[in-house]
């Protein structure tokens, strides 16, 4: 069998940070062998693999994916997941980890998220160039060389994969898509499902659909996970005090704000924001 790497594999993690927006932490390669599916630990950051060649099998939210070569999938923060070599012909790829507070939105213009996390697309050489130039250019130590690299990879997924796999989505899709981009721009407002329909050209009972389809929740249960996240990034983030933060970020009664956000953290928005703040002024 023909080798797509000198090595079989290689990964290199970074840990120093060259900025919070945005910093590239880690990039490798593997060529795998058969092996059983295991799930891997849960990290803090983006990762980004691109399949090189073969095939495999990406296990996200207990939905098994089949990739294959030229696919791209990416396994959000603090995800549980399992991704394997088919055993019939095992895959090589290559990946990139990104992590800051600018890597969730940047990716989202690449149609890369929690709820998508998966492009379908064909093998291409000046992709798999993008994702080696980031490695050589981390192993050397050049930091900032790498991190652009790594955004004109972004670039070119967002204006050459992205845009030619968004002819191939059904209409289906299409109105998803639309529905969640109004919920992103619109979530400090209050909106109501029925607006979200009308902003997407569909019905209320058809995008219930859509979104058990391909969020696994209802629009009003997505939205509401929406917000409290954005929640989560003001506390730590803002001085804002706990009620004007429920007001920022859509929530028309704080002590609501207060119960639902106690519900998705485990703890209440004064007590995840008091950790953040021990955290900081650990020396």
């Amino acid at each position: 069998m023909a080798r797509f790497f000198e090595k079989e594999i290689g990964i290199l993690i970074d840990d120093v940070s060259i900025g919070n927006e945005l910093s590239l932490c880690e990039c490798g390669f593997e060529e795998c062998r058969p092996t059983k599916p295991y799930e891997f630990i849960l990290i803090d950051y983006w990762v980004i693999h691109y399949c090189v060649d073969g095939e495999g099998y990406f296990q996200i939210r207990d939905k098994q994916n089949h990739i294959h070569p030229g696919d791209l999938f990416m396994i959000p923060p603090h995800t549980k997941n399992k991704y394997f070599p088919a055993a019939s012909n095992p895959w090589s790829y290559r990946w990139i980890g990104l992590k800051g507070t600018l890597a969730k939105r940047i990716l989202e213009t690449c149609n890369l998220s929690p709820e998508h996390y998966i492009l379908h697309h064909k093998v291409d050489s000046r992709l798999e160039r993008l994702f080696e130039s980031a490695y050589d250019s981390l192993q050397q130590n050049q930091r900032l060389k790498a991190l652009g690299v790594a955004l004109q990879l972004l670039d070119y997924i967002q204006h050459s994969v992205y845009s030619s796999q968004e002819d191939q989505l059904t209409s289906g899709e299409l109105y998803f898509n639309k529905a969640v981009h109004y919920i992103h721009k619109n979530y400090f407002n209050h909106i109501s499902i029925s607006e979200i329909a009308t902003a997407a050209s569909i019905d209320r009972t058809y995008m219930f659909k859509l979104f058990q389809k391909h969020a696994r929740q209802s629009p009003s249960q997505y939205l509401q996970q929406y917000r409290l996240e954005k929640a989560s990034i003001l506390l730590r983030k803002s001085p804002l005090n706990v009620t004007d933060v429920s007001y920022a970020v859509g929530f028309q009664h704080p002590p609501y704000f207060t119960k639902l956000f106690t519900q998705y953290k485990g703890m209440t928005p004064s007590e995840y924001r008091k950790g953040f703040l021990i955290q900081d002024n650990t020396p």
